[in-house]
């Protein structure tokens, strides 16, 4: 049977990510938890889950989200103003005139509880890992809706300035696996997947006409205008991507660019 609503959970529990037990032994805790109780703060379940699966897997080693250890993560915007006001303070403090113009400047002059005022505060969940210039984020009045919007900030642009990327978290999380799965910056997917012991086979096709390729899908008893949209993270395109999955059969289907059809097949181990 074919899965047409595909979220970004289902696929990376399909390509092999699983919740670790943080409590075989000791009483260890998640650093998510850690993040929960040392914030008072709640993740939204759906990014909750999410990052629980992806912990410190290495297919999103070179992903724009941040799920690796040597991140802390999450982390709230707010510290990164903070930290930049103490590197700074000893330099401000010998020529201040000559600074007013920066904008940390400006923030350490009022207190912290003012800067809403100025900006919000956002949980920021990763960035564009090839350049490290974009951060992408959550604003922390959002944190309590089921699938809040993310926001991006560019490192070029003024510390207030972060503007809408997605309307909703599910969309942002589901195109950055089909970023990674279609290799549109790195191939480390597939790379993976290929040399694991329970190993996928990547089939990529292009075709010429829209036509062609719902015939292609046809074969395979897919509908494509059933298939989930997921906008592309890295390329900035709203329709980006068409997914679909038969689990029985150990195949996804994602469709890239209206043109491209990549088939990712589990392999049968004798």
């Amino acid at each position: 049977m074919v899965q047409y609503q595909l979220s970004a959970a289902d696929v990376i529990r399909m390509l092999g990510c699983t919740m670790p037990d943080y409590r075989e032994g000791a009483a260890e805790k998640s650093r998510l938890e850690l993040f929960e109780e040392e914030c008072h703060q709640k993740i939204p379940p759906m990014l909750y889950e999410f990052l629980g699966l992806a912990d410190d897997n290495p297919l999103f080693g070179t992903a724009d989200i941040w799920v690796s250890a040597e991140y802390h993560l999450p982390y709230f915007s707010y510290v990164d103003i903070a930290q930049q006001i103490e590197q700074n303070e000893k330099y401000w403090a010998r020529a201040p005139k000559k600074y007013e113009e920066n904008e940390h400047y400006q923030f350490s002059k009022i207190p912290r509880e003012q800067w809403k005022d100025k900006v919000p505060n956002y949980l920021q969940i990763g960035s564009d890992y090839a350049a490290g210039v974009v951060c992408y984020g959550i604003c922390e009045a959002d944190l309590e809706r089921e699938d809040p919007p993310v926001y991006y900030w560019n490192e070029d642009n003024s510390i207030t300035d972060w503007q809408i990327l997605t309307e909703k978290l599910s969309d942002f999380l589901g195109g950055i696996v089909c970023d990674m799965i279609a290799g549109v910056e790195y191939s480390t997917v597939q790379d993976i997947l290929e040399e694991e012991e329970e190993s996928w086979e990547f089939c990529r096709t292009e075709y010429n006409s829209e036509e062609a390729l719902r015939a292609e899908l046809g074969q395979h008893h897919i509908d494509l205008d059933s298939m989930r949209t997921y906008p592309s993270i890295s390329d900035g395109e709203d329709e980006a991507y068409r997914i679909c999955a038969d689990e029985e059969a150990g195949a996804l289907y994602l469709i890239q660019n209206k043109t491209i059809l990549l088939v990712l097949q589990k392999v049968e181990q004798e």
